[in-house]
């Protein structure tokens, strides 16, 4: 091999780990963990807060894989997610538990007459995602357990001992039982209206979703908008140092079945019925810097069941980090 080759070749060897870390930083992936509870209710004073129906959720969702096996077999997998790109595929997976428990007064911890039964939603979620620069389409199979083994009364157990000052007692002794649970979830959503001048962005996100299965039956359409600084893109990776986001949306869904209301299927000892139809409005504020986000929002749910209060707020709190693969 001559010199000139040799040095080339050298050249080549030191360079390829550099293309390969450039390429794969091009590549996000995240990991967010989102909390919701009735108790970051914060314009309320702490005792006052809820602690019934939707009290509690825990969601850690890891985000920016490949398209799973499953969506390849009847969609074309396409490109795989990088920044500032137009049109991509990618994964989402997600671990989650869901906490209801029945209404109570103050000082006593037995439910009230007509109240829902309390229980427990312990699950595993995975989505395929076809994202482009107006649309999004998402496909989730979820599943899980309620009853006993979904761990909500032991959860709730331990986080009211914590601060038992501020905490209302429970009463586990009506849960809903033991039943595998099986969940198939379309959901569109829409960019439309996106406006940009300078750093100042403003957009309107309408949506529409479909679940089918043992534990949910239902469908939802919504509408979301963003008003902020640096606005990133809803769903499509980009490289943002630094934007803050007023958000602030409606939706109503339409229920067929809720086992949670509605009582096992097999064995609906708890039922109490269901709203068919369930409104919602949320307003929240997001701040993203650098990999970092943290973002909060409050919402206000309609009556779910005839017994049950006639709004609910409950709000969220999600923190995430974005790193490069």
């Amino acid at each position: 091999m001559t010199t000139a080759a040799t040095r080339l070749a050298l050249t080549a060897l030191l360079l390829a780990p550099v293309g390969v870390r450039v390429a794969r930083a091009q590549s996000p992936q995240g990991l967010s963990l989102r909390m919701d509870n009735d108790a970051f209710d914060f314009w309320m004073q702490p005792y006052n807060r809820p602690d019934e129906e939707y009290t509690s959720g825990v969601h850690i969702t890891y985000d920016g894989a490949l398209s799973p096996w499953w969506w390849w077999s009847f969609h074309d997998h396409g490109a795989r997610c990088v920044y500032h790109i137009q049109d991509c595929h990618s994964s989402r997976a997600e671990v989650g538990q869901d906490m209801y428990t029945s209404s109570a007064r103050v000082d006593d911890p037995r439910p009230t007459p007509g109240s829902r039964a309390s229980g427990g939603w312990l699950y595993f979620a995975h989505s395929a995602r076809s994202l482009h620069a107006s649309r999004s389409d998402e496909l989730t199979i979820t599943l899980g357990v309620t009853g006993p083994p979904s761990l909500a009364r032991f959860t709730q157990s331990v986080a009211h001992s914590v601060a038992p000052q501020f905490n209302r007692p429970a009463d586990w002794t009506r849960q809903i039982r033991f039943e595998p649970g099986a969940i198939v979830d379309y959901e569109q959503r829409r960019r439309i209206m996106a406006y940009g001048r300078g750093a100042f962005g403003f957009d309107v996100l309408p949506s529409v979703s479909v679940d089918v299965g043992n534990v949910k039956t239902s469908a939802d359409a919504g509408v979301q908008s963003r008003v902020g600084w640096n606005l990133p893109h809803p769903w499509l990776p980009e490289s943002v140092p630094a934007s803050v986001a007023v958000v602030g949306g409606v939706s109503a869904r339409a229920v067929v079945r809720d086992i949670f209301l509605d009582g096992n299927t097999f064995h609906p000892d708890y039922r109490v019925g269901h709203e068919v139809l369930v409104g919602s409005g949320q307003i929240g504020v997001e701040l993203r810097f650098r990999a970092l986000s943290l973002a909060y929002r409050a919402v206000n749910e309609t009556r779910s069941y005839a017994g049950g209060p006639p709004w609910h707020p409950w709000a969220s709190i999600v923190g995430g980090v974005t790193f490069d693969r």
